[in-house]
């Protein structure tokens, strides 16, 4: 029986982690790095990539990082194809690409839903073609975590939410087909559903004092998300202690789910 210490390590597993370097993302990161792994650090911006790929760096972390457009279908997969190259595999996908643009549902442009769902949907899709590929090649497995939400589930009322309810929405279910398809291959695919988590993104709604304190009385654990709390489901979802969960949405959310 494998010591219970190493059902939760992650040492010689390489990890790519997009959107990695924002609130939720960098967490990731530097769970990932702690548990053992290497980590690749992507997204938009690639200096903040870079920077937080040196922090890990100087604690003692091999990493890399690189800038993508996740809304481009050839930019990821030479993206992940170039992170598999520099570690010699790839073994972990965390996808934490995500955004909102609010309007109204009766002013909503074609426009804004298409930028929304592909961001969202679409860029989660062929990040996870993209990394499948490697870890089909490999025949060693891997594990994939996409970063749903609360939304995937549940609609807001008083905000314009219609296409990030939709993207994530079909991201749910996107993982269950994509869990049922590669589970041949030993590959995982859940996703993980926080409510409103303490990060930059989403600052100024939390900073609304009303709006606070309706969202905090409808979660009975009485308080919002942290990053350290998605980090900790992440950290479960890619280590070997969760190799016999495969197509699941685990909600972080203090019960709020689970009340509606």
């Amino acid at each position: 029986m494998v010591e219970i210490e190493q059902r939760f390590r992650l040492d010689g597993k390489v990890a790519l982690v997009t959107g990695g370097y924002g609130g939720i993302g960098e967490a990731v990161c530097r769970g990932l790095a702690k548990s053992g792994a290497k980590v690749a650090i992507t997204g938009h911006n690639g200096s903040r990539a870079a920077a937080l790929a040196e922090a890990l760096d100087n604690d003692g972390s091999p990493t890399w990082s690189a800038a993508f457009e996740a809304t481009s279908v050839d930019e990821t997969q030479r993206m992940v194809d170039a992170a598999a190259a520099h570690f010699g595999r790839l073994d972990i996908l965390v996808n934490c690409v995500g955004l909102n643009r609010e309007e109204k549902a009766e002013e909503f442009t074609e426009k804004m839903f298409d930028y929304v769902y592909a961001v969202n949907l679409k860029s989660a899709m062929f990040q996870a073609q993209a990394a499948a590929r490697h870890m089909i090649r490999q025949g060693t497995g891997g594990k994939q975590v996409h970063m749903g939400s609360v939304r995937s589930f549940l609609a807001l009322r008083g905000r314009g939410y219609a296409a990030y309810c939709a993207a994530k929405g079909g991201l749910i279910t996107m993982c269950k087909q994509l869990a049922a398809e590669w589970a041949p291959h030993a590959i995982n695919v859940n996703a993980v559903a926080p409510t409103f988590i303490r990060t930059e993104q989403v600052g100024k709604m939390l900073s609304d004092p009303e709006f606070y304190a309706n969202l905090v009385a409808r979660i009975p654990l009485g308080r919002i998300g942290e990053p350290e709390d998605v980090m900790s489901a992440v950290l479960f979802l890619v280590s070997p202690a969760s190799d016999f969960i495969t197509g699941h949405t685990l909600t972080l959310d203090g019960g709020l789910t689970g009340t509606q």
